[in-house]
């Protein structure tokens, strides 16, 4: 029973690691940090893109990454690193944050 307990308070730490990546997009997050965000994401999926392509969840991706690079360029960053993180965990990358 112990080392059960025990197993599911390591599993709950190492699952919270994931989430920082998307928690950093939440409504508070200023434009500026976002529009920051919007570039080292727009950088990392141009750095799979040559990897990913052609691959099934590509097509999905690809336009998942469409939507997020115009609205960080229409002046919506918050959205737009939101679709770019998901186009990112779309081939089965872990995002960048800040």
């Amino acid at each position: 029973m112990r080392k059960t307990v025990m197993a599911m308070a390591i599993a709950g730490v190492l699952a919270m690691g994931a989430l920082p990546a998307f928690a950093a997009t939440d409504a508070s997050m200023s434009k500026d940090d976002a529009q920051a965000l919007c570039t080292k994401l727009t950088t990392q999926f141009e750095f799979l893109a040559p990897f990913k392509k052609g691959l099934p969840y590509w097509q999905k991706a690809d336009a998942a990454y469409k939507t997020g690079e115009s609205d960080c360029h229409k002046n919506n960053p918050v959205v737009g690193a939101r679709s770019l993180q998901a186009a990112i965990s779309d081939m089965y990358v872990k995002p960048d944050s800040l």
